[in-house]
């Protein structure tokens, strides 16, 4: 057995793409021959829900500890560096704490994210364990920035680097660090999980309009773009489209509660659960991500494609790796791209229905649990027990 300690600020029932991706990923390792120790907080972006203290599964304990929440990081995400003191000092003490009493525990310690890794980092110091970091962000780098030369530093303390597009390890190398320690993947999802469902009969069952239904999920942050697509709502109010928003996250959270009580083409649900979303995925006839940033990987496009409903999201970062015009559209981040990419297939219903029947093969293709494969590969690697 590969014992493997996880560490990461954002882990379910928090929701979002990298809890997802986290809980995808100690959901592969425990039923393949690893034993999983993750060390999380409590949800700190999503309000009202708590997980359990620790909480016990074959072959896995999580351990979540009580952090102030409030919205903090939302508000303070422009600022990275307060970020970074807010996320990490704490998960460090917590982390090393456990570490003093359990070390024997560990073969690998993944970090996930550049505040894990750094933690990550330390860890594998003091205790003379291998650690890698999984870096879930696309940063952008100017060249000789600060940032940069962080990052740097971090990596290259770590024995190998795991990332999520081939656009993301270009990256990395660009600030120094060997091609050979850096090993890219597609993130996964459960297909049986995230399947399509028919969408009169969810549409009728969740008691969502029979109009063609445009779906955003995620936050309620500027960069996600949420306001392109409320613009859009207001710009097709009379086309017999219907949006409806999912988000209990975010600054802008009010903003659409809002915009729902005013506008009669705009619905409004803040947050479901994590295992209700196909349902809604699966209801939907058109997906939105419309990211203002450059994403590393949508796990929106992900879950939508998985769940038989077509995409249109940013031409940016990533997410032109994950889409092609099989199942998707990709535009430009303004409003009026976004709303004529919607209209084109809400008419060319030929076009449309191709796509919807090209996505469940497409997300086997490309998406399947399969893809864990590289993650698992890469422990083994550092451990001297694969190639």
């Amino acid at each position: 057995m590969t014992n493997v300690l996880l560490i990461t600020p954002f882990f379910l029932p928090n929701i979002g793409g990298a809890e997802t991706y986290a809980f995808e990923l100690v959901e592969y390792l425990r039923t393949h021959s690893c034993l999983v120790n993750v060390l999380t907080y409590q949800p700190i972006t999503t309000p009202k829900v708590r997980g359990e203290k620790i909480e016990v599964r074959d072959n896995l304990v999580i351990h979540r500890f009580k952090w102030v929440g409030f919205n903090l990081f939302g508000k303070l995400e422009k600022y990275p560096f307060i970020v970074f003191l807010y996320l990490t000092p704490y998960l460090f003490i917590r982390s090393f704490w456990w570490m003093l009493f359990n070390s024997k525990k560990v073969d690998v310690i993944d970090g996930q994210g550049f505040n894990s890794a750094c933690i990550a980092a330390v860890l594998k110091k003091i205790f003379k364990k291998k650690a890698v970091v999984s870096v879930m962000s696309l940063y952008d780098f100017k060249s000789g920035s600060i940032l940069a030369r962080l990052v740097g530093v971090v990596a290259s303390q770590m024995d190998h680097i795991i990332v999520e597009s081939d656009k993301s390890k270009e990256e990395i190398i660009s600030i120094g660090i060997s091609s050979d320690k850096i090993t890219p993947y597609i993130e996964w999802l459960n297909l049986g999980v995230f399947k399509p469902y028919n969408k009169i009969e969810m549409k009728n069952k969740l008691g969502l309009p029979a109009q063609f239904t445009v779906l955003f999920v995620g936050r309620a942050i500027a960069i996600k773009g949420i306001d392109l697509i409320l613009e859009s709502a207001k710009k097709l109010q009379n086309a017999a489209i219907n949006f409806l928003f999912i988000s209990n996250a975010g600054p802008l959270v009010n903003e659409l509660a809002d915009a729902a009580s005013r506008l009669p083409n705009v619905m409004f649900i803040p947050g479901v659960p994590y295992d209700k979303l196909p349902e809604y995925e699966s209801a939907a006839d058109v997906a939105v991500v419309p990211s203002r940033y450059s994403e590393n990987s949508a796990i929106t496009v992900l879950t939508a494609i998985s769940c038989g409903t077509p995409v249109i999201a940013s031409r940016v970062g990533a997410i032109p790796n994950l889409i092609t015009e099989e199942v998707g559209v990709l535009v430009e981040p303004n409003a009026e791209s976004f709303s004529s990419a919607i209209l084109d297939l809400f008419g060319d219903k030929v076009r449309y229905g191709r796509m919807q029947n090209n996505c469940e093969d497409y997300a086997r293709r490309h998406f399947s649990v399969d893809n864990a494969v590289t993650i698992y590969n890469v422990y083994l690697r550092v451990l001297g027990e694969g190639f």
